[in-house]
């Protein structure tokens, strides 16, 4: 996607650690059960976000190559959680700018043939940050000016005897809700 949008393809590598020993076969990648759309939600977008960052820094400059800047993805696992990191080296977010903002985005208009594949709605980082918040977890920014920007998935490990609680009307609350107060 991002070749097809910017003609830059940044090299993305990808770590994984565990430290509970659930691994795969070298017994340091985590393995994990959870909502693979949400997952992949939240990750694609981060990498979205890296990859157009270092292609439009890689646009504006010619002393730097496409292998100066990767983008590195690390997972590591404990019993409880995992976190995912995805670190590029695009210079970092300026000062000032609220990146968690809906309809926020550095996109200008027309950029990338028109095609809004790769950015310029506004909603992939806030949406990404609901979706953590909801599973329990969190998703964090720090930006290093000058350098480049750290994206921090954290979230609990999906469980077996992990259930949402849907509200349902078999099911008295310890809170009154509006039914209660209907005539």
């Amino acid at each position: 996607m991002c070749i097809e949008c910017t003609g830059w393809s940044p090299a993305v590598f990808v770590e994984a650690y565990s430290a509970c020993g659930e691994g795969l076969d070298d017994g340091n990648t985590p393995r994990f059960p959870y909502m693979p759309h949400v997952l992949k939600y939240v990750v694609m977008e981060l990498l979205k976000n890296s990859c157009r960052a270092t292609a439009d820094m890689l646009s504006a400059t010619t002393d730097l190559q496409v292998e100066d800047v990767p983008i590195n993805v690390i997972v590591c696992a404990d019993e409880d959680h995992v976190t995912i990191c995805v670190s590029d080296r695009a210079r970092g977010i300026p000062r000032g700018v609220n990146a968690w903002l809906y309809l926020y985005t550095t996109a200008k208009n027309g950029a990338y043939g028109g095609e809004k594949r790769l950015a310029g709605h506004g909603v992939g980082l806030p949406l990404s940050r609901l979706y953590a918040r909801y599973l329990g977890g969190a998703l964090d920014l720090v930006s290093l000016p000058g350098y480049g920007t750290h994206a921090y998935v954290n979230l609990p490990r999906v469980q077996s005897q992990q259930v949402e609680v849907v509200p349902d009307e078999d099911y008295r609350y310890d809170h009154a809700s509006l039914l209660d107060f209907t005539v």
